[in-house]
């Protein structure tokens, strides 16, 4: 997304912050719409909002009542065994959000930073951005797109489980982050997949294949992606695929993707991923 398409989101905030009024309006989220002003409409890109929210660990409202009323039967088994293994939990919810997840979405900044709120950065402090912060991305079929889990750990000592074996390894210059891709069908929903990766020690510059296919250089980290925790899910405009830790996750991956220490104590962070918009016409949807 360019600067300009970022300018209007941004003032819209600061307005919203100077009068007061909540960041995401509950009306809004139970009906499925955005709470973040669309994107422009493209012919060749599907719009997907990536909203993260940080609450207090082990914070009662959002536990097992809340997932209730979230769907992980969505993912497939195996996957879905080996996330709760690595101390990862997802599902997807409808356009109707649960009590739960529409009050972290609700919070609200002792000292807000609205200049904050929709800024991107390669190597983002998650710890001091706003509580409730995201953005809306325009995603081509199939193109790689890197959602920051975690702020960069000096060092990440990790242990993951995988084929009933737990084994160890400690990253030095890490960060969590998921890879997201986006496949839109004909029938005018998404195909998301979501594949978790750390990217760690000091970038360089490697050969890589572009979403064009073409071989060219870049400045990357080494990257240990799990390749058996990549979850697929099927969206529907306006449904949201949810992801957030298990208590208690120790150095598993879901410690580093999805909880964080801060002046307040630990805190929990969840993420979602919505499907705000697909292809208008049919014919991109259907192209191979």
């Amino acid at each position: 997304m360019t600067a300009a398409s970022h300018f209007p989101i941004t003032i819209a905030l600061l307005v919203c912050v100077a009068g007061g009024c909540r960041l995401f309006p509950g009306e809004t989220m139970a009906k499925g719409q955005s709470p973040l002003k669309p994107a422009q409409p493209s012919p060749d890109s599907v719009a997907m909002e990536i909203i993260w929210a940080r609450f207090p660990a082990n914070d009662p409202v959002i536990g097992d009542a809340a997932w209730r009323e979230i769907d992980e039967t969505q993912i497939e088994p195996s996957v879905r065994r080996e996330l709760l293994n690595n101390g990862i939990r997802a599902g997807v919810i409808g356009s109707v959000v649960p009590d739960a997840i529409d009050h972290v979405l609700h919070q609200r900044d002792s000292t807000p930073d609205a200049g904050q709120s929709h800024r991107t950065k390669k190597n983002a402090d998650l710890t001091t951005e706003p509580i409730v912060h995201g953005h809306i991305l325009r995603a081509r079929r199939n193109q790689r797109t890197d959602i920051q889990a975690s702020e960069e750990y000096s060092s990440m000592p990790l242990l993951v489980s995988g084929d009933a074996e737990l084994g160890g390894h400690t990253y030095l210059q890490a960060k969590a982050v998921y890879c997201l891709r986006v496949d839109p069908r004909p029938d005018r929903t998404a195909l998301v997949e979501l594949t978790p990766e750390i990217q760690h020690g000091t970038p360089r510059l490697r050969f890589t294949t572009g979403d064009d296919g073409i071989l060219k250089q870049a400045s990357l980290n080494e990257r240990k992606v799990f390749d058996q925790l990549q979850l697929s899910v099927r969206l529907a405009p306006g449904e949201m695929l949810v992801l957030m830790s298990l208590p208690d996750s120790g150095s598993r991956l879901g410690h580093y993707f999805h909880t964080v220490d801060s002046a307040d104590g630990p805190q929990q962070k969840l993420i979602v991923i919505r499907l705000a918009q697909v292809p208008p016409s049919d014919t991109f949807a259907t192209k191979p």
